[in-house]
């Protein structure tokens, strides 16, 4: 009976830590960064970003660039890095940083870990 409530209680445990990792819990800072590059990738993309967005862009970017795996999935799912290189393109085409952008947000990865698969031909 007493291993029965040792394991039981491993079960529960290991219940308990899976649910608390899926969950995903991330400061206040980090869903502020997230919810304002949806934002802002959206008004880029639908034509109504404004140059005097650039400081909304850098601080919710190196937020979010202490936090790759997060960084990496909102790029995956809104093209996270088009979307910047779009609005400096078009506000700021001056930009030293934007040609190595532009070729970052050219090569999308296939996956959330930056994996390419099915890309084993020869390179030529």
């Amino acid at each position: 009976m007493n291993t029965f409530i040792l394991w039981g209680g491993l079960a529960l445990l290991v219940a308990l830590l899976t649910f608390l990792n899926q969950k995903q819990v991330y400061s206040s800072k980090v869903k502020r960064a997230y919810r304002e590059l949806r934002e802002l990738t959206e008004r880029v993309r639908d034509g109504r970003s404004e140059a005097a967005d650039l400081e909304s862009w850098e601080a919710s970017l190196s937020e979010m660039e202490k936090h790759p795996n997060e960084f990496n999935k909102l790029d995956y799912e809104i093209g996270l890095r088009r979307g910047f290189v779009m609005y400096l393109e078009r506000h700021y085409p001056q930009d030293v940083r934007l040609p190595d952008l532009q070729e970052a947000a050219a090569h999308q990865k296939d996956s959330v870990w930056g994996i390419k698969f099915g890309d084993y031909g020869p390179k030529k």
